[in-house]
């Protein structure tokens, strides 16, 4: 067996076993929730930046909910460029659950989403947060399906589905492809939730206590990276004591956020989203090494499957690789779908499943050759008071200071732990 097929089999069959693993983890049971005796008060936080287009379809759907407890909505304008603002005032005059909040200024200290989802978490007052984006929409019984499972106190995150387009609504082969995409992270959140792991989760569906958020101090470090406001804050508060994560099995959890209008602008939502696991020094080792086998694997597999016709000696092998990856892989998405709801999307398993080792092995590359910057962070590029700060220039925009303040504080907590040792 050559070297490269040496090398492929090795990020493969490791890729084989975490599939096996998120397979294990779908049939895991979770302990029953006990009943609720009272409904917490509810903020929903919304960050947006020049959404004024979309944002209304969302502002109408977290209008329409129906949650017995004390809810407040909070949208909180990111800087934006049009008329974002004018469309909260204007949803405002016929709901006064409400509210607006003006960011006008980036922060030296934090990612522009996560500074804005911060005013948004300061501004309110709820012993629960809920999050979505400006460009989803809910389910009436979203928030109550979201802040149910915490009646059991070691409860500190939920997560709901997230999802484009609703079941049926996918048309052609980029919406399935996209839509089962989604579902696929989703997968991965709920088996990782239902083994005890709280290491990943989406800004558009989840929800947390403030108590909890407040004890493992806020978003801290993490908050200067892109992916503050959910993976890492996920990972922060999972590190609390007894603390759990419960991935809502209830449809009216389920999100629906806005698909992409081309496989070109699919590619580049990904692409950003790869771009942000390139700042490494505060994910978990395990999620980060799972992410890394992903990838590598996919660009991996490609590159051997494009170079067979110069390396037809190959064949048994890649093919045979290609054979066992689908034999787990499509059974067990096509099994996740329906556990999603979403059966309407089984007969597209096997064509996402054929060309997601393409995709993301183009959007890693993309991500390499030119790194993706948050929406919000294209603002902070040229503003008077961020000038002469280098790490603030560019796609990246991670605030000056974070990767040496965050060594130096690990540092601190390894001497802690060798002076405790001793």
């Amino acid at each position: 067996m050559s070297a490269g097929l040496i090398v492929l089999t090795a990020l493969v069959v490791p890729y084989l076993a975490l599939l096996l693993l998120i397979a294990f983890g779908m049939r895991w049971p979770t302990p029953p929730t006990p009943a609720l005796r009272r409904w917490p008060s509810v903020d929903v936080v919304v960050a947006a930046r020049d959404e004024a287009t979309r944002l209304p379809a969302t502002l109408a759907s977290l209008r329409a909910l129906d949650y017995p407890g004390v809810l407040r909505v909070i949208v909180v304008d990111d800087r934006s460029s049009d008329g974002t603002a004018d469309v909260v005032r204007a949803a405002r005059r016929s709901d006064p659950r409400l509210t607006l909040v003006r960011v006008r200024r980036p922060s030296r200290r934090m990612a522009p989403k996560v500074h804005a989802v911060a005013a948004g978490v300061r501004a309110g007052s709820g012993e629960v947060v809920l999050t979505t984006d400006a460009d989803c929409v809910v389910d009436p019984g979203w928030a109550r399906a979201m802040v149910t499972p915490f009646a059991d106190p070691h409860v500190v995150w939920t997560l709901g589905s997230v999802t484009t387009r609703g079941p049926g609504a996918a048309r052609g082969f980029r919406e399935r492809f996209e839509a089962i995409d989604w579902l696929s992270l989703m997968l991965v959140s709920r088996s990782l939730a239902r083994l005890g792991w709280t290491l990943a989760s989406s800004a558009n569906a989840q929800a947390y206590r403030r108590s909890a958020f407040d004890a493992a101090g806020g978003f801290g470090l993490a908050g200067r990276a892109p992916s503050g406001d959910e993976d890492l804050l996920a990972q922060r508060l999972g590190r609390l004591p007894r603390a759990r994560t419960v991935f809502v099995d209830d449809p009216a959890a389920r999100v629906i956020t806005a698909s992409m209008p081309s496989w070109r602008a699919l590619l580049d939502q990904r692409r950003r989203w790869v771009s942000r696991y390139q700042h490494v020094e505060q994910y978990h080792r395990g999620f980060w090494i799972g992410i890394t086998l992903l990838g590598a694997q996919s660009l991996a597999l490609s590159l051997a499957t494009l170079s067979l016709p110069l390396a037809p000696g190959a064949a048994a092998a890649v093919l045979g690789l290609w054979g066992a990856k689908l034999a787990i892989e499509v059974p067990g998405m096509r099994a996740g779908v329906r556990l999603l709801g979403r059966p309407d999307l089984v007969g597209g398993v096997l064509g996402w499943a054929l060309v997601h080792p393409l995709f993301i092995a183009v959007a890693l590359v993309g991500s390499l050759l030119r790194p993706a910057a948050w929406r919000a962070h294209a603002a902070s590029r040229g503003h008077a008071s961020l000038r002469g700060h280098a790490s603030l220039r560019g796609p990246t925009a991670i605030p000056p200071g974070y990767r040496g303040r965050l060594w130096r504080a690990r540092w601190r907590r390894w001497r802690r732990r060798a002076s405790a040792r001793a």
